[in-house]
Parts: C-alpha cells; sequence; structure tokens
C-alpha cells in the first residue's frame, strides 16, 4: 500500500474525531477508541519506517495484515470513523458483508454483536486467505466467508488487483478503479444467494465493491429483495474513470422500496472536475411507519 502523508494523518485524524464523538458509543469506549488511534498512528508515523509490522491487537482481536498502512487506515474508517456502525433490533443480526477484504469489517460486526451471523464475500484469492486466517485465529463464530465477487450473476467475473501490493482496497470489476493485472475469478448474484439460503430477513448489508454496486443494486431490485432488508451501508464510487454520474440511479432504487438515507462525502476541492471519490457512504433504513 502507498505510504500516507503526513498532512493527510493528521487532517484525516482530526476530521474523524468528530465522527468518533458523535457515536453512540460510551465515552469508556470512545476514550479507549481515540487511545487505539494515537497508538497506531504514533507506531505508523515512528516504527513502522524501520520495524515492517503488519499485525495489531485492537481489543481482545488479534488482527494481521498484508502491511501496517492497511491497518492505520482501516481502524480509523471502521472503528474510529464508525462507518459501519448500525443499530441491530436484535442481539444475533444476520449481516451480509460485500467486500470483506482482510476481515476489519467483520471483526468490527463481532465486536458490535457476538452472537451475529454474518456471511462475508472476498473474491481476491491471496486477500480471501488472510481473512480466513483472521476469522479463525480469533475464533469468531457464526462467519461463513465466500471466496467470490458479489454481482448480478452467477458464474465467472474479470477481475482487477495489483500483485505488488496484496489486499488493496480498490481491487475491483471495474479496469479503471484498478488498472493493474486482470485474473477471472467466481462471482454470486446476491439475489440468488439470499435466495438460496432462505434468508428471510437481513438486518444489514455493507458494499464496499469498488464499482459495481449499481448492478447488485439493480439485481436486488428486480428481484425484489429489498423487502428482506432492514438497513444498507453502501460505499458509491463515484467518478471512476471512465464512467458517466450514476448517483441518481442507487438513489432511485432507494426510494422506490421506501428507504430514508443519508450521504456522507468528501470531495476537496468541491468544484473539482472528474475527480475520483470512493469515500462517499450512503446509509439506507426505513423510519418506523414506513415498515
Amino acid at each position: 500500500m502507498k505510504k500516507m502523508p503526513i498532512f493527510r494523518i493528521f487532517y484525516d485524524f482530526f476530521r474523524n474525531s468528530a465522527y468518533l464523538l458523535k457515536s453512540n458509543h460510551s465515552k469508556k469506549i470512545k476514550k479507549k477508541l481515540f487511545s487505539y488511534m494515537i497508538k497506531i498512528n504514533l507506531k505508523y508515523l515512528l516504527m513502522n519506517k524501520f520495524v515492517k509490522l503488519k499485525r495489531e491487537k485492537i481489543f481482545q482481536y488479534d488482527i494481521s495484515t498484508f502491511d501496517y498502512v492497511s491497518i492505520q487506515e482501516q481502524f480509523e474508517e471502521i472503528f474510529y470513523r464508525n462507518g459501519y456502525y448500525f443499530k441491530a433490533d436484535n442481539k444475533n443480526p444476520i449481516i451480509i458483508d460485500c467486500g470483506a477484504n482482510m476481515g476489519f469489517s467483520i471483526i468490527y460486526f463481532k465486536w458490535l454483536y457476538p452472537e451475529s451471523t454474518i456471511y462475508g464475500f472476498e473474491p481476491d484469492k491471496e486477500t480471501f486467505e488472510l481473512l480466513k486466517r483472521n476469522v479463525t485465529k480469533n475464533k469468531l463464530t457464526n462467519v461463513h466467508l465466500i471466496n467470490a465477487a458479489v454481482s448480478d450473476k452467477n458464474g465467472k467475473i474479470d477481475f482487477f488487483i495489483d500483485p505488488k501490493h496484496p489486499g488493496n482496497p480498490a481491487m475491483s470489476t471495474r479496469c479503471g478503479r484498478m488498472p493493474k493485472n486482470k485474473v477471472t475469478v467466481q462471482s454470486v448474484s446476491l439475489s440468488s444467494f439470499i435466495k438460496n439460503n432462505k434468508l428471510k430477513q437481513i438486518d444489514f448489508i455493507k458494499m464496499d465493491i469498488e464499482g459495481s454496486e449499481k448492478e447488485v443494486l439493480k439485481d436486488l431490485n428486480k428481484n425484489k429483495m429489498f423487502n428482506k432488508i432492514k438497513k444498507l451501508l453502501i460505499e458509491y464510487h463515484h467518478k471512476i474513470p471512465g464512467e458517466k454520474s450514476c448517483l441518481g440511479d442507487y438513489l432511485k432504487i432507494f426510494e422506490k422500496n421506501k428507504f430514508e438515507y443519508q450521504i456522507d462525502a468528501r470531495c476537496i476541492p468541491i468544484n473539482s472536475h472528474n475527480k475520483s471519490q470512493g469515500d462517499t457512504l450512503i446509509y439506507c433504513y426505513r423510519n418506523k411507519e414506513d415498515t
């Protein structure tokens, strides 16, 4: 992974502190997450240059990655910023994690809801092996891992990776998102997966699949699967090179299926043209009167 500039680390730390302060966690947990973020940033800035760190202990979890920048970035996005937080209606929610990568998100969900059942998809073979190790060594139960790309069809699909940077979160079925080496991976239609596994209700879907979200959402809509889904968190990848803006297509699907939504985005400067944005989050939910 590419080393992050120091100014970006400080900018993200202070910006994301606002998300932590406004989170639903207790003061004790907020302080703990704050201390972890300080420790991880210091280790990244002061030690990682001399010792190639690839592991970190977070709460009771021992997490391995390909490099320490992945730990710094994913802890900040997932735990510190709480980008994937949701409030479940029960203590054992069913969660589908599309784009599980090395397992930070699955560990986060298990930290939130230890009795949850999780289905995690990760198409890259090398990353999937590390994901399995993280799940196994932390003794996470009721976690089902699928080595496949979430798509709108079952079969095979082209997948673009960067062999020099395994675990790169920008790996994608879109060449414009990751213009590196092309491999072939298994693809799974999410709607058929839900049907075949007889999932009557999904409490939360997290979808970060680097540009393939629209096809998956259209497939869910076509097969009338949204009535089974309570909440979603979608990372919308805006302005992938060679592709036109399509945020309206997403929002039409959510509105048609009676979802409300909140959008969190960052673009510096705001008046950029054709600037790729991979950190736009859309959180979808239903108000009680709409259920």
